[in-house]
């Protein structure tokens, strides 16, 4: 008979003080047809010249270190890497910036639209990029590491792989379908190549709930290993939910001129996945709870349009800009440079139980037991013994997070307590700082 489990966790909460030079800006963007006639859009009601006005106030305001977008255009005079040029000279390597780099065009779908990687060449340098698949439009790996002279001269670094795509839209039975096979040409990749490290997956997902069968490939994939996380809890249907009006990306307008999709803040198409160790920061980033956010969005948009009634989440400047640049929004978020965290295997009673957790704490204590599904009770103690919070017991899954709120806490040492009647005790230390 197995005795419950007792996970003692010593946890010092406390506020997060990030250097500057530590924190990375991440931004993924629909950027509406940009350089390229298509469909409806042309150069009258989607202008470049305009865009790259727009752009530049967005950029200057959310000045990110790597920046994915979808609807990159062929340029016009056949140069396929032309507009990502132009985004460089135009829009990121401006105002004394000169240190954005981009990466190679790629296009083996040959639609008139593709994807790119713009990145901070001061802080990361590309190390490869590949087309892992090409089933609507190429969906793209780039592999980034962190720029650090230190540790290249010891053979050392920190990696990041970023796969960036624009799933088929629509919602007939026939597309869902073709989002359900990039989402497996995706996971399929990873599982073969064993990519556990830091992985980040920024696309337009064209999806209207959390329930569709695609998303649920993604983030609740049988090899618990390679399963991507979304960093907001999100669950169910999107598609003009009030509940998820915070998170919502397009559209942008509810009356437009052709080119713009019409309807208001209705829908979450895009979104931004971290796998676990961006989440648990074991391979040297780290994901910035809380730090997930539309620009622009303040949640008070379902069925309205951006500007209407007036939206002080930004400078009026930057919600012109959204308003006028693309029918989406852009997501971003923050990853910290950290050492690897506490996170540890081991056989109780001939079985592998691990405890992996996230250090330092800030708003969420995040707890992920492998080896173990069923009732769990989690209770956060002072120091003195009082008991300071209860999360009650509640189904967990293999491989599932567990958020535990204690931002209510106040800055200090707490000892956590997660109790099962199925697993023998196992205690771990977790340090904040």
């Amino acid at each position: 008979m197995k005795k419950g489990i007792i996970v003692g966790l010593f946890v010092v909460i406390a506020p997060l003080v990030l250097n500057a030079q530590d924190t990375i800006r991440v931004l993924h963007y629909n950027l509406l047809v940009y350089g390229a006639s298509m469909a409806s859009c042309n150069q009258t009601n989607n202008n470049v010249d305009l865009k790259d006005q727009y752009l530049n106030i967005i950029i200057n305001h959310t000045r990110p270190d790597i920046f994915t977008v979808n609807e990159l255009g062929r340029g016009p005079t056949g140069n396929p890497s032309e507009n990502a040029q132009r985004i460089l000279n135009n829009v990121l390597n401006t105002g004394g910036r000169t240190f954005f780099r981009a990466a190679s065009y790629t296009n083996q779908a040959n639609q008139s639209i593709a994807n790119m990687l713009f990145f901070n060449g001061q802080r990361f340098r590309l190390h490869s990029e590949q087309v892992i698949a090409v089933i609507e439009r190429d969906i793209n790996l780039y592999r980034l590491y962190l720029n650090n002279p230190a540790k290249l001269v010891l053979g050392d670094t920190t990696y990041l792989n970023l796969i960036v795509s624009h799933f088929k839209a629509g919602s007939t039975a026939d597309d869902q379908q073709t989002r359900l096979s990039e989402a497996n040409a995706v996971m399929s990749f990873i599982e073969s190549r064993n990519l556990t490290g830091n992985v980040m997956f920024l696309a337009d997902f064209n999806m209207k709930s959390a329930y569709e069968i695609a998303f649920q490939t993604l983030t609740f994939h049988p090899n618990t290993s390679i399963r991507f996380h979304d960093p907001v809890t999100a669950p169910g249907n999107w598609f003009e939910n009030p509940d998820v009006a915070r998170y919502h990306t397009q559209s942008t307008r509810t009356s437009t001129p052709a080119c713009f999709i019409t309807g208001g803040m209705d829908d979450r198409f895009d979104l931004i996945l971290l796998s676990n160790a961006l989440i648990w920061g074991t391979r040297g980033l780290q994901y910035v709870e809380g730090s997930y956010h539309v620009v622009g969005q303040d949640g008070v948009r379902l069925n309205r349009s951006l500007i209407d009634p007036v939206n002080t989440s930004a400078p009026m400047a930057v919600i012109e800009a959204l308003y006028n640049m693309s029918d989406h929004l852009p997501v971003g978020l923050q990853l910290v440079t950290r050492p690897a965290i506490l996170s540890s295997d081991r056989t109780i009673f001939g079985e592998p139980v691990g405890l992996h957790f996230n250090n330092p704490v800030r708003d969420f204590l995040n707890l992920r037991i492998t080896g173990f599904s069923g009732m769990v009770e989690v209770s956060v103690y002072s120091v003195t013994g009082n008991r300071m919070l209860t999360l009650s017991s509640q189904q967990f899954y293999e491989g599932a997070v567990l958020r535990v709120d204690v931002s209510n806490l106040t800055p200090g040492i707490y000892l956590v307590r997660v109790a099962s009647p199925k697993i023998a005790p196992m205690v771990k230390m977790l340090l904040k700082h």
